[in-house]
């Protein structure tokens, strides 16, 4: 069984270019079912009958987990399963008929204008990692990048011509006068400094003191390290500046349109949780001049 995970988790990365992030929660996931089906004496994949996978997600619920982290592994099994009936490992789907609880739907948390402006115009030092932290949190709340996307960022992404970071064809999100002025300072002055040898590291355009790529764990500390010295008693995360981006955006009359692409949505029913507003925008590019 273990060696059919494997090939799955290499058909995510091969055949349907899934990232890092999204391959190592399907094998967690995986491998949880796994240690549980082996626990209890099945050790191969046509033994995994749909009884065993439903007192399998019943032992989920008995765990005290999240509605949403049931869905997912839910949503793990089933793709898993698909796999091996289409790739012809069993005859029959045992996951087809596994159903997963409705998904808590919490409204996105947001900083108010006065929050961000703490954050973000807070004294930071004037040696490499400072300039560093300064162009990274104004770049998160000027452009509304995942914390994925953001620790991945390279520097063939960015466009210091047009002020705009590059993430496809298709999605191009501008930036305003204080974040490029916080990105100029860090490129010019500090990331050198920064990185290493590792070439992992040579195109990041944010790596960590050692100089390699920076981690989401390391981000997600970097941001409630501010967030604490700027007086703001919530729970702040990358999701928190995104999603004060997107919120900010909209209740100055951004175009949704345009606030969709910027956020890489594939459709507007995803932004409806973050404005109740209607109507057409007063501009629509309103977006391309935050923090200016």
């Amino acid at each position: 069984m273990r060696q059919l995970l494997d090939e799955f988790i290499f058909y995510l990365h091969t055949v349907k270019k899934c990232s890092d992030n999204t391959t190592a929660s399907y094998k967690r996931d995986l491998q949880k079912m796994l240690e549980y089906m082996e626990n209890r004496g099945v050790t191969a994949v046509e033994d995994m009958t749909q009884d065993r996978l439903f007192a399998y997600m019943a032992s989920l619920n008995e765990e005290h987990l999240s509605s949403n982290t049931i869905i997912r592994h839910n949503s793990s099994i089933k793709a898993f399963f698909r796999y091996l009936l289409e790739n012809g490992n069993i005859t029959e789907n045992p996951a087809e008929k596994l159903r997963a609880p409705r998904a808590v739907k919490n409204q996105p948390r947001v900083l108010s204008a006065y929050e961000v402006d703490n954050l973000l115009s807070q004294s930071f030092s004037d040696d490499y990692k400072g300039k560093r932290d300064k162009a990274l949190l104004e770049i998160m709340y000027a452009t509304g990048l995942k914390a994925s996307e953001i620790v991945e960022l390279k520097l063939s992404n960015i466009d210091m011509s047009l002020n705009c970071i590059r993430l496809s064809e298709d999605r191009v999100v501008p930036y305003g006068k204080k974040a490029r002025e916080a990105l100029d300072d860090y490129l010019l002055h500090a990331r050198q400094e920064l990185i290493s040898d590792n070439e992992a590291s040579r195109d990041r355009v944010f790596v960590n003191y050692k100089g390699e790529p920076m981690s989401r764990q390391g981000l997600w500390k970097l941001i409630k390290t501010y967030a604490d010295r700027a007086g703001i008693d919530k729970d702040i995360t990358s999701y928190t500046l995104r999603h004060s981006f997107a919120v900010h955006l909209l209740e100055t009359g951004a175009d949704t349109l345009a606030v969709k692409e910027m956020m890489g949505f594939t459709d507007e029913a995803t932004l409806a949780k973050y404005s109740s507003k209607k109507g057409l925008s007063k501009d629509p590019y309103e977006w391309a001049r935050i923090r200016n």
